[in-house]
């Protein structure tokens, strides 16, 4: 089932107001609510930089505003990581289930 699917993706800590609509003709259109596990959504961010790179970032900060700059960066990194992560759940439960229309999943 979708939601089991769901469940069981590391990104995904739990699902919430789940609705699927039978369109007729086989098809299905779903939607719910997800929380993100932000622990593994920054790991998965980790995962796609440089740690050396971000090791030095730290250590050149220096005042409030060069934290400011460092924390704007990779805050919007991250969220950017949230979006790929959301098509990637989305396209392989289009993907496993052919029938679905409409696949759409919020963060809470």
């Amino acid at each position: 089932m979708i939601s089991n699917d769901l469940e069981s993706d590391i990104m995904i800590r739990s699902i919430h107001d789940v609705k699927a609509t039978d369109l007729g003709g086989q098809t299905v259109m779903f939607k719910a609510e997800v929380d993100i596990d932000g622990r593994e959504m920054t790991r998965s961010y980790l995962e796609k930089i440089n740690i050396e790179n971000l090791l030095d970032e730290i250590n050149n900060i220096g005042n409030v505003q060069d934290a400011e700059k460092f924390m704007l960066k990779h805050g919007e990194n991250i969220v950017d990581r949230v979006g790929a992560e959301i098509d990637r759940i989305e396209r392989n439960l289009r993907k496993k289930y052919p029938d679905l229309r409409h696949v759409d999943l919020e963060v809470l």
